[in-house]
């Protein structure tokens, strides 16, 4: 209990104002401990042990993550003839410039907002973002399988990435609810559910214009004729609404600045019923305001991003570029004739590929990377990653001669397994680096970050993201359909595209050694 004796000078309450701050600094400090980047104990000794996830919380944040790539792919195989449905034009290529606007406008939504909510996040709590996006997400589905013109379309889009903050916010949460004994897992999980959640393409394609695809189910359905379009988006819709119900019964506020605003509150009622007018003159003391505005820091502020989050944010972003032009030219590459500059690969072919390192990809995430980090810490892996894309965009486009030589020495019942083989070693090389680097830079960006800006700075490097993932497809087509002119030579052919990420490549391995080691999590050295 709190003294309210008067001192010899006459004033009373003294004893009160000391343990009234006393309790608060004393809170903040269990805050911070709890939500502590370096707990878990893993600085202790050599031997340690690691942490268990939070399995409900890391289930209803899965949930999250899940929906949302599926409600921003869902679209990708019927824009083409919903836009034809348009009337816009008889052009071929006019009608896949539209295409590619209506595409590109989520992106271009989520990168002028992703900073936004990040900073909100900071301000208000994870967890109202969080179900804030879903609905959001839910509402602009359903609107764009609504859509009957071109404007329509767009503007349900465009509110789709407007509503669409969850990425950075979830990175945010995973990392206050993890410490650094199990952070890396944690991720993995994210990395899994969010390529999990890309299975909206499809769906996309499989449900749309149900009326004419599944007459004995819906052939007599009206809305769905006169709305062909609808049904995939509002399947999509269906995955953001339950992951709303959960998050609301289930999913808990992680901010430790939003926790602490909370106890201090509840303890400051109490105090007051306990303690009445006492309490309330204690209150108007300046030196008790400027404790109270030390203790609990207004949350956002941008000048408090530090020059780490800077460098991982810049590295995140050129390898963020480089991947997606790779990723965009690799079914061309892969699928153009051979006379037109590529290999010649079937469709069903190359769908058993991706197929195949999907599950690879799976597999290595969830099994092998978490492992690695307990030997090398993050940076160290994710700079290694850095450094195999170099020789893979180099020796990429020579598949085209291997291919000729393959076919010359080697065929066996009329299937090139050499050739077979040659491929996908080089795309299993690729594709680990990705996980490796993708996850590590995602964990970097978090633990570079101070408590007060986690929530800015995830938004900063989603809205990085969002803007490299409006772009680079556009400048990967653009750049692959120039090399494969005729008059083109060496390097200017097939060729030119790569040299051109490989450059990109080595500018992110160099730049990342810019990134200190104090960001970093995991190896052995980090345990000691």
């Amino acid at each position: 209990m709190f003294s309210l004796s008067e001192d010899g000078n006459g004033r009373r309450g003294s004893a009160t104002k000391d343990s009234i701050k006393s309790s608060i600094y004393r809170h903040v400090s269990e805050e911070n401990s709890l939500y502590s980047y370096g707990g878990g104990g893993s600085d202790g000794g050599s031997i340690y042990e690691v942490t268990p996830l939070p399995r409900v919380q890391m289930f209803v944040i899965s949930v999250l993550l899940f929906s949302e790539p599926l409600t921003s792919t869902i679209l990708f195989p019927f824009i083409y003839s919903m836009l034809k449905d348009f009337h816009l034009s008889d052009d071929e290529k006019e009608i896949g410039s539209y295409a590619g606007w209506i595409t590109s406008v989520f992106f271009i939504a989520q990168f002028c907002t992703a900073i936004i909510w990040g900073k909100i996040s900071d301000r208000f709590g994870r967890r109202p973002v969080l179900l804030t996006g879903l609905i959001g997400n839910s509402v602009s589905s359903c609107l764009f399988g609504l859509s009957k013109n071109i404007w329509w379309a767009i503007g349900s889009r465009a509110l789709c990435g407007i509503m669409n903050g969850n990425s950075g916010v979830a990175r945010s949460t995973v990392s206050e609810i993890t410490d650094n004994t199990n952070k890396a897992k944690a991720f993995s999980i994210f990395s899994i559910m969010w390529n999990t959640g890309m299975i909206g393409p499809a769906l996309g394609g499989y449900l749309s214009k149900p009326a004419e695809n599944f007459p004995g189910l819906f052939g007599d359905n009206q809305f769905l004729i006169d709305y062909p379009y609808f049904l995939p988006c509002f399947i999509s819709a269906c995955g953001s609404i339950i992951g709303f119900i959960i998050g609301c019964f289930y999913l808990e506020e992680s901010n430790p600045n939003v926790l602490a605003n909370r106890k201090w509150y509840k303890e400051h009622n109490e105090r007051t019923a306990l303690l009445g007018n006492e309490v309330g003159r204690v209150e108007q003391d300046d030196s008790f305001e400027y404790s109270t505005k030390k203790v609990i820091p207004k949350s956002g502020s941008m000048r408090m991003i530090t020059k780490a989050s800077i460098f991982v944010i810049i590295t995140h972003s050129v390898f963020g570029f480089h991947a997606m032009v790779f990723d965009e030219i690799l079914p061309l590459y892969f699928t153009a004739p051979v006379y037109a500059g590529g290999l010649g690969v079937s469709l069903t072919e190359f769908a058993k590929l991706l197929s195949f390192l999907g599950i690879a990809q799976l597999i290595f995430q969830f099994g092998v990377y978490p492992r690695l980090t307990q030997r090398f810490d993050v940076l160290v892996l994710c700079r290694m990653a850095l450094f195999m894309f170099i020789p893979v965009y180099i020796i990429f486009p020579e598949l085209s001669i291997y291919r000729e030589w393959a076919m010359e020495k080697v065929l066996t019942d009329g299937v090139n397994w050499t050739f077979r083989f040659g491929y996908a070693f080089i795309l299993l090389i690729r594709f680990f680096g990705s996980c490796v680097a993708f996850t590590g830079l995602s964990i970097m960006v978090s633990t570079s970050a101070t408590a007060e800006v986690l929530g800015t700075v995830n938004g900063i490097s989603q809205s990085c993201l969002a803007l490299v993932r409006a772009l680079a497809p556009t400048l990967g087509g653009t750049l692959w359909s120039y090399s494969l002119k005729d008059e083109n030579r060496y390097p200017f052919d097939h060729h030119f595209v790569y040299y051109l990420i490989g450059i990109m490549a080595v500018f992110c391995f160099v730049y990342s050694f810019a990134i200190p080691n104090s960001v970093a999590l995991g190896g052995r050295s980090k345990k000691k």
